[in-house]
């Protein structure tokens, strides 16, 4: 999205990219959650809204609802997805570099002037007027000294790391009838808000995502057959299909930014992942003859480092729905924290049994212009999970619609420092926020789609 928007906004524009596609970790097959908030107001608009309309259209994609549990939610085809935000970049202009990372950059006081990047070139120089750190670890801020913190506030400790995965061959209908005649098994689950699900709503929704199973995970783990922190299953579904992805892997104490223990967080879940098959075979009714069609490119990290902007989201500005002067966009992914060490609590609330805190969101929030720039930088603007947030705000920020609308305004923000040789954070928030407007991008909680 910061690509497509930087290109858009008329910046010549290279997107260094370590995969050989875009897309990130939308490929993974997990369901959008917050492009509306609780009561059906459009939280994404800009090229994110265009991105998923298309699919919509194509076939790729459900429309978005109101959902009980997380808010508002779609469902999404991963391979479709990176083939039309691929022509979308293309469409805009944007240059490509693929399957290169970073590895270095050169900044004087406080202006970046290049970056390096591996690939199977060597190394290589990348000059730039301005700089779109979406690595979703602060990677370049980091390495030029800009301001960023790292996990939560006073310990450091940080979400755990999950893998998901599909698999295929599964009979739904039966695994609905299951649920249907043990209620017990698709309650709400403990510290969520929201009301749990009824039959209808499971057999009927296009694309309907849930966490279930309670009691199945529970005498799995009392006969020696699940080992993993976790006390639910999360289903994504696409509509007459029976390949579904899952989300039960999880490891704690990792922390993305150390290769060691993102190599110790990949073998421990890919492990998990074979656990998990044996356990949804022998005891999910659907799941008998399931079988895996694909698993991640990458380990799916949640929280690493967040920059320090002149302005950091907090979670009271999530949970009120706050607005303010400079926003450059709105978030409505549920809060959503999962415990950094098993057992743990979570906003107050003990949580049995590797758990999550999920309050859906009424209301979206506006997200401040102050929060996308890095303190201490002139040429860098900032999308992603990395933004300047709180540990609790970034359980909101990470959602991917939430990306998508910081990658576009980051984008934006930083072909404009280009275009007038001005440095990011001295741009006037008005000038910025009108070229948003005429790009589609939500700025006002105005726009019902339900």
């Amino acid at each position: 999205m910061a690509a497509i928007a930087a290109a858009r906004t008329g910046a010549r524009t290279l997107v260094v990219e370590k995969y050989g596609y875009l897309g990130g970790l939308m490929s993974l097959g997990m369901h959008m959650l917050g492009s509306l908030d609780g009561d059906g107001y459009w939280a994404l608009g800009g090229y994110g809204r265009e991105l998923l309309l298309d699919l919509v259209d194509s076939g790729y994609a459900t429309r978005p609802d109101v959902d009980s549990l997380f808010g508002a939610l779609n469902a999404q085809d991963p391979e479709a997805l990176k083939l039309h935000v691929l022509r979308m970049a293309a469409d805009a202009g944007v240059e490509f570099l693929f399957h290169s990372v970073l590895v270095g950059a050169t900044a004087t006081d406080g202006q970046v002037s290049s970056i390096s990047v591996a690939n199977k070139a060597g190394i290589e120089e990348l000059r730039a007027r301005t700089f779109v750190d979406c690595s979703g670890d602060a990677d370049l801020v980091a390495r030029v000294g800009g301001e960023f913190t790292a996990g939560r506030d006073g310990d450091g400790l940080m979400q755990p790391v999950s893998n998901i995965f599909k698999v295929s061959g599964v009979d739904l209908a039966a695994t609905w009838d299951y649920l249907e005649a043990h209620p017990q098994d698709r309650t709400a689950p403990q510290g969520w808000s929201g009301e749990a699900y009824s039959m209808d709503y499971i057999r009927n929704t296009p694309g309907v995502h849930f966490l279930a199973f309670h009691q199945l995970i529970k005498a799995a783990k009392s006969a020696g057959d699940f080992s993993i922190p976790r006390h639910s299953l999360g289903i994504y579904t696409f509509p007459d299909r029976d390949d579904v992805g899952i989300n039960l892997t999880r490891v704690h104490g990792i922390d993305g930014t150390n290769p060691r223990d993102v190599s110790r967080g990949e073998v421990l879940t890919q492990l998990q992942t074979l656990e998990s098959i044996d356990f949804l075979r022998k005891y999910v009714p659907g799941f008998e003859t399931c079988y895996l069609v694909s698993a991640p490119h990458q380990l799916g990290v949640r929280e690493t480092r967040h920059i320090v902007g002149s302005y950091t989201l907090t979670r009271q500005d999530v949970m009120d729905g706050r607005d303010f002067d400079d926003q450059v966009g709105r978030g409505a992914y549920p809060l959503d924290i999962h415990d950094v060490a098993p057992g743990e609590r979570v906003l107050g609330q003990q949580v049995e049994g590797g758990g999550i805190t999920l309050w859906k969101l009424a209301h979206s929030y506006g997200i401040p212009l102050r929060a996308l720039i890095p303190n201490g930088l002139r040429n860098v603007t900032v999308g992603g999970r990395c933004i300047s947030a709180d540990h609790e705000a970034a359980g909101s920020v990470r959602g991917q619609a939430v990306c998508m609308v910081t990658g576009h305004a980051a984008g934006t923000i930083a072909a404009i420092g280009a275009k007038e040789d001005s440095p990011v954070g001295e741009l006037a928030p008005d000038a910025v926020r009108q070229v948003l407007r005429e790009q589609s991008a939500v700025l006002e909680r105005t726009d019902r789609a339900v």
